[in-house]
């Protein structure tokens, strides 16, 4: 039997100050598939959710920032991993 997914936070700061928390199982793909379909996410024009029979779609150029927690296992060749925030 094969592992359950944890669920994955995404949090979507936007121009306006509005703020969108979602929550999302990963679906079944390997590591491979996961980082490429994020790669694409990064190139796309607007990030786009279903949620649960209705479609969200955001501009990109409204977005300030996107925090997915916990990050996946593989990423994209342009994350700079292990990086930390300082003040």
């Amino acid at each position: 039997m094969q592992p359950k997914q944890q669920p994955i936070t995404m949090i979507v700061r936007l121009t306006d100050g509005s703020v969108h928390r979602v929550r999302f199982i990963p679906s079944d793909e390997d590591d491979l598939q996961l980082a490429n379909r994020i790669e694409k996410a990064l190139q796309a024009h607007d990030l786009v959710l279903e949620l649960g029979g209705r479609l969200l779609v955001i501009p990109k150029h409204s977005i300030v920032s996107i925090e997915l927690t916990p990050a996946p296992a593989k990423l994209p060749a342009v994350v700079i991993r292990h990086a930390r925030i300082i003040d």
